[in-house]
């Protein structure tokens, strides 16, 4: 290719030199082509440019310079001035070790195009090989012939602040207290800024200079309410789609498990933030560590806590029994709004009914897995017994998951109304102890029955997790009808947005009808897995007329009832989705046509995580997905009326026998701008 350039060139040469045999031709149709040639040049530049910064953004620099070095041998040929080539080379250069050459290679960016990048990259350069000194030169050289509106000049004097601080630290005192944002702009400012980082960055923060740890350690509001870990795409994902059996094991469990351990919060660093919050936590979190020494302790309970208003200890906190209790009985206010305690055996009845008469405006309580809290003591607690039934809690979000008195819970739910105002409720079953081993089931059921009037439980519920639970109920051997209970107790109510149903197995066909018909138009996220009775005759009754529903997040994993025409009805009429996992189910070419299609649409959402495990998905229809979803990505990023650039996170196409791997080379090549996790190996 460049051969042929170079002979075209001279062919060129040749046509315009006076006294030739061929004349050039005039006019716009004789200088089309060198037109278009050179315009063919720029966009072979421009992408062997993006290939490179690819590359480097994934570290991996020999094939980064190898695109430059393609790069910069076009520009030649084409007779193209191109600072950018090398600049780019410059630092890939320098990356591998080749330092003389990276030199040459920012002088040359900075002959071509004078600007701040080249004597930035020539500088940065000087300054990390040691030559401090010829970097500072080079950088007052830039300073005077970079123009002021030039976007990197505001960056070359803060290089040569640095620069200067490495020669001499005592000459640029003063001068940084004079540039530093934490010293121009107001305290209440900064803090404001500073109080949206977590506790590990304000460790940092700290080190940055003498003036700025004074005032991360007198502002006790940045210690109020510490943050400890930030969500990895795994996490987030486990907690969008909670039946993805892929991040409970395997790699993404060795990473979490990684992960946990690194981000262990040391015994220091919790003293450090109960003696700087001082009086003004607001929210104790207590996360996964070793025990708490007795100076951290007495750090804790120093201080009187008016506005602790969340008290949220880790199950694998490691605090002993005494600890534990003691903690929660100091901290139980009248302005306590949360408290999560999950799987904390040691809580019992007693602590329930301190918290009950100590914390009056409780908004969120999470027992799950606290066998030792019986639900007939949750009544009791709260003013609710058997014979009263006038009390109303301001309790709004419960989580007894694990817990086996949930069938307790629903039964007197139905005749008393102490919990009406529920909006989130989580009675989910994931150990091996569940509900139906409750002694005293046959006696419940027989008191549900006889019970006059019974009246939906929760009728402001949002949210509903029975995961498990809804299975175990169905496989309930006795004479009673357990299985029925969810519809019978009407605890599916109209109004329903988020329903988590997980291990559906053993429902009927019957109550998954009633039980769905009057939530389903409200739903936002569903989630149903191996439901075996749910066909595609209930779901297109389910659909009705509705020409649009709400769902933003659907797993129908394992649902082999349902066909490819049933999932293209539903997916087809959800124009809002952005989580979908349909493993193991009939998907086929169909359903992925309908989701690339709304990847075309302004109006909808965008599919950000797709699973498709085990379907009948052929190579082209998830090349056309991919296509799809690059020039969303594209669209979003460069349009002004876009929040957010939308991108595709996660793709799960494993052990699909139609796609080769022809097609996922061509599918990670889209998506890789996109940084998008791609699980697709190639079944045998």
């Amino acid at each position: 290719m460049f051969v042929a350039g170079r002979k075209r060139k001279a062919q060129q040469v040749d046509a315009a030199a006076p006294g030739s045999r061929a004349q050039a031709p005039t006019g716009a149709a004789g200088s089309a082509p060198a037109i278009d040639d050179r315009q063919c040049a720029r966009m072979e530049l421009n992408r062997l440019l993006q290939l490179g910064a690819d590359s480097t953004r994934e570290r991996d620099y020999r094939v980064a310079l190898d695109h430059f070095n393609r790069a910069a041998a076009l520009a030649k040929n084409e007779g193209i001035e191109d600072a950018r080539v090398y600049e780019a080379r410059s630092r890939a250069l320098f990356k591998v070790g080749d330092v003389g050459r990276a030199i040459d290679d920012a002088k040359h960016a900075i002959r071509a195009n004078p600007g701040a990048s080249g004597y930035t990259c020539l500088a940065t350069i000087l300054a990390e090989t040691g030559k401090v000194a010829s970097a500072l030169k080079v950088i007052d050289d830039g300073l005077a012939a970079v123009d002021e509106q030039d976007p990197g000049f505001a960056y070359l004097k803060t290089l040569r602040m640095s620069a200067m601080y490495r020669l001499d630290p005592k000459c640029v005192l003063y001068l940084n207290l004079r540039t530093d944002p934490a010293m121009r702009l107001p305290p209440e400012l900064v803090a404001l800024v500073l109080c949206k980082l977590d506790v590990r960055a304000l460790m940092r923060c700290r080190m940055v200079a003498r003036h700025w740890r004074a005032l991360i350690d007198t502002t006790p509001g940045l210690w109020s309410r510490p943050t400890y870990v930030s969500l990895t795409p795994e996490e987030l994902l486990r907690r969008q789609m909670p039946g993805y059996e892929k991040l409970n094991a395997g790699l993404f469990y060795r990473r979490q498990e990684h992960r946990r351990l690194l981000n262990q919060m040391p015994d220091w660093a919790l003293r450090y933030i109960f003696e700087r919050s001082r009086a003004a936590l607001t929210v104790l979190r207590i996360p996964e560590t070793r025990p708490l020494t007795e100076a951290t302790l007495s750090a804790l309970f120093e201080h009187k806590r008016p506005r602790l208003a969340t008290v949220d200890i880790d199950r694998r906190s490691g605090l002993t029994i005494p600890v534990v209790d003691r903690v929660l009985r100091w901290s139980i206010s009248a302005q306590l709004a949360e408290i999560r305690v999950p799987y904390e055996t040691h809580v019992d009845d007693a602590m329930v009914a301190a918290i009950a008469s100590g914390a009056p405006k409780l908004r969120i309580l999470d027992i799950s897995g606290c066998v030792n809290v019986s639900v007939k003591s949750m009544f009791w607690a709260w003013n609710a017994t058997l014979e009263d039934a006038q009390g109303s809690t301001a309790l709004e979000e419960l989580y007894l998951d694990d817990h086996p008195d949930v069938l307790e819970l629903l039964v007197y739910s139905t005749r008393y109304r102490h919990f009406s105002g529920l909006r989130v409720l989580h009675i989910g079953t994931y150990l091996s102890t569940g509900i139906t081993s409750y002694p005293r089931i046959d006696r419940l059921l027989d008191y549900y029955q006889r019970i006059p009037n019974r009246q939906v439980p929760f009728p402001a519920l949002v949210e509903l997790s029975i995961c498990g639970t809804w299975g175990r109920l169905a496989r309930w051997p006795r004479d009673h009808q357990v299985a029925p209970l969810i519809s019978a107790c009407r605890l599916l109510c109209p109004g329903l947005r988020r329903l988590s149903a997980l291990d559906a197995s053993y429902i009927g066909s019957t109550d998954l009808h009633e039980a769905l018909r009057d939530c389903f138009p409200t739903l936002e996220r569903l989630h149903l897995s191996d439901c075996r009775n749910l066909d595609t005759q209930m779901l297109t009754s389910l659909i009705g007329a509705q020409q649009a529903l709400p769902l933003t997040s659907l797993d129908l994993s394992r649902c082999l009832g349902v066909d490819a025409h049933g999932l293209v009805e539903l997916v087809s009429r959800c124009r809002q989705l952005v989580h979908v996992n349909l493993s193991r189910t009939s998907a086929d070419n169909t359903v992925l046509a309908a989701l690339t299609e709304a990847m075309g649409m302004d109006d909808a959402a965008g599919v950000e995580v797709l699973l498709l495990e085990v379907t009948s998905v052929t190579g082209a229809a998830v090349r056309d997905f991919a296509a799809a979803c690059a020039k969303r990505c594209h669209r979003t990023r460069h349009s002004t009326h876009v929040r957010r650039a939308w991108r595709l996170r996660w793709l799960d196409i494993d052990n699909c026998r139609d796609v080769a791997a022809d097609a996922v080379a061509v599918v990670r090549d889209l998506l890789l701008p996109m940084r998008t996790c791609i699980l697709a190996s190639i079944a045998s």
